[in-house]
Parts: C-alpha cells; structure tokens; sequence
C-alpha cells in the first residue's frame, strides 16, 4: 500500500508477520542529497584550488632552479588561474543564479502565483 505521512515520507509500507517496514524516500532524504551534492561541488572546487597552489609553488621551484633566463611559470598559472576562476563562477556564483536552488526559487514562485491567482 502506499502512503504518504506527515513526516514527508512516500513509499509502500509492508506488513508482514514479523513486523512491518517501509521502503521509499523522505522529503528529508531529498533535502540530504541536495546538500550533499553542494557540499561535493565546493569540495572538489577546494581540491582544484591546493592542487593548483601546491603545483604552481613547485614549479616555480623549478623554474627558478633550473635558471634565471626565461620566467615560464607565469603563463601555467595564468591559464590554470582562468580555469580556476571559471571553476570558482561555476561553483559559487552561477549555481545560486543558474542551478537546482534557483530552478527550486523559481517553481515555489510560479506555484504560489498561480495559487495566489487562480
């Protein structure tokens, strides 16, 4: 049979000699994978960033090593810098204007106009 209660859960519930159970998904569940996915997304921006410093520093390391001819590192860290910064866009500033959180914005706002209207 399935249900719906007022904890957000939605699902069938089996009842069996034993005992019973459910096996379905909660709003709260949903709301978890949304954070979580966030949480991914920053994370894995913040991995992107030590992995650039940490390589960036080294070759400079051997940049400055290997001779005072010709300064090359500036142009790796430029290109990978632009990278970075449109991973940085992506992640902190078009997500909240162009991603889930602004798709979710934008329904709640038509439902309750079409609530507030109709």
């Amino acid at each position: 049979m399935t249900i719906q209660d007022d904890e957000g859960f939605e699902g069938v519930e089996f009842d069996a000699p034993a005992g019973s159970f459910r096996s379905g998904r909660s709003h709260a569940d949903d709301e978890y994978r949304a954070v979580q996915r966030d949480v991914h997304k920053r994370m894995r921006f913040f991995r992107h960033l030590s992995t650039f410093v940490t390589v960036i520093a080294g070759l400079l390391v051997v940049d400055i090593v290997t001779g005072p001819g010709e300064f090359w590192v500036q142009w790796v860290a430029l290109v990978w810098g632009v990278v970075l910064g449109v991973h940085l866009l992506n992640v902190f500033v078009f997500d909240a204007l162009l991603g889930r959180e602004a798709e979710r914005r934008m329904i709640e706002r038509e439902l309750r106009k079409r609530n507030d209207g109709g």
